[in-house]
This record gives structure tokens, C-alpha cells and sequence, in this order.
């Protein structure tokens, strides 16, 4: 159901020692969001956890059964200011997740509130339930 990203853990090893040592970032950064992922009645449910990107700096695509998220945060710098701490996430969000045939990708649904786009996937018609009617003969 998501694409498996071996240097995930890598990156989010590398985010930890950049916060807590303050090294200083070169060129700029992609991160993959957090991602909660449920399905229900209705279909598959993905929160992905956008804080601080603006609504129109989100896009969502669909095709040949992947569902791609980017958005972007840029860092704004000011001027005359003294920067001591820069905990916030600022750069590229990117997360993509393979999506079973059983859902219906060109149906997508996109919510985006508080920071949370909420994306849902309905089931695909022909895996619905149906039921048959009986013929009495």
C-alpha cells in the first residue's frame, strides 16, 4: 500500500542531529511527512501532516496507481534578526504511497485544515459488495 523509502530512517536520523547540534543545513531539504493510514467502509484514509504549509502550497497527483503528496514551507528569512533556534520543518514535503487496484484513484478526495490534508480514497465499484438476486424458476 506505501512505497517502502529505505533512507527514510536515515533522513529522520539526520533531521534529530541537525536539532540537537545545530548543524548548519546545505542546499535545500526534502522531508517526508508524517502519515497516519486507515481504511474503512468508505475507502483508504491518509492524514498527512503538513504544520505551517499554506493550502495552495500542496499538491496532490494521482496516476498509474500512485498517490503523490509535495508541498512546500519556505523559510522566510528577516532582516535585522538574530536567529538562535530553528526547530520548525522548512523546505520540500514529499511522500508517495502505491495504491491497490481495489480503490478508485481517479475518485480522490482532499481535505486540507489545521495543517492536516486528508486524502481519501474510495473503493473501487467493482469491489463493493453486490448483492445477487435469486431467480425462482
Amino acid at each position: 500500500m506505501m512505497r517502502f523509502d529505505p533512507f527514510k530512517e536515515l533522513e529522520e536520523l539526520q533531521e534529530r542531529l541537525v536539532r540537537a547540534f545545530g548543524a548548519p543545513q546545505q542546499g535545500p531539504r526534502v522531508y517526508a511527512p508524517p502519515v497516519d493510514v486507515w481504511e474503512d467502509e468508505e475507502g483508504l484514509h491518509l492524514l498527512v501532516y503538513l504544520p505551517g504549509v499554506e493550502p495552495e502550497k500542496v499538491e496532490v497527483v494521482a496516476e498509474e496507481g500512485v498517490l503523490s503528496v509535495k508541498a512546500e514551507r519556505p523559510f522566510e528569512r528577516k532582516e535585522n534578526a538574530a536567529y538562535h533556534r530553528l526547530e520548525g520543518t522548512y523546505g520540500t514535503f514529499v511522500r508517495s504511497f502505491n495504491v491497490p487496484s481495489t480503490y478508485d484513484l481517479s475518485k480522490v478526495q482532499a481535505r486540507f485544515r489545521h495543517g492536516v490534508l486528508h486524502l481519501l480514497v474510495p473503493r473501487a465499484e467493482a469491489t463493493k459488495p453486490k448483492k445477487i438476486q435469486v431467480q425462482v424458476e
